[in-house]
């Protein structure tokens, strides 16, 4: 009878609990620069921020600017919400260091781009703009060793 008891007691906590984490949506995405496909050797992310705080959700970008959002897990999707988005791609070849995004989008205080996941599939289409005030950025090469 005991016994009974503990398995009854396992199925329910197993079957009732999920994970006790927030439900995560599938949430895809590319990331454009100007419009434009990302293109070459580059390290890349994207992290939306929560706007009413939470974790974040995260990503590593492919070859083509391409993501599939995490949020506990890689590729565990994303709660539903509004967000605030960081963008960061750079180049990085024998220690040096370029961007290929301005680096004002890699910070959710200075990015102004925002993304809302509906709790649906969704699929985040984010384009970044190099403006004149980022053109000191775009020819600067950082040396990594320094």
């Amino acid at each position: 009878m005991r016994r009974l008891g503990v398995i009854l007691f396992l199925v329910m906590l197993v079957a009732g609990c999920g994970d006790g984490r927030p439900r995560r949506y599938p949430v895809e995405g590319v990331v454009t620069v100007d419009g434009q496909p990302l293109a070459g050797e580059f390290v890349g992310s994207v992290r939306l921020i929560p706007v009413t705080g939470g974790r974040p959700a995260s990503a590593q970008l492919d070859a083509g600017g391409k993501f599939v959002l995490g949020n506990y897990e890689a590729d565990d999707g994303c709660p539903a919400g509004d967000y605030k988005v960081e963008v960061r791609v750079t180049e990085q070849k024998n220690m040096k260091m370029r961007y290929l995004v301005p680096p004002r989008y890699g910070r959710h205080q200075t990015s102004n781009l925002t993304a809302t996941v509906s709790g649906k599939n969704d699929t985040l289409n984010i384009d970044v703009h190099w403006l004149p005030e980022d053109a000191k950025y775009r020819k600067m090469v950082v040396n990594m060793n320094e």
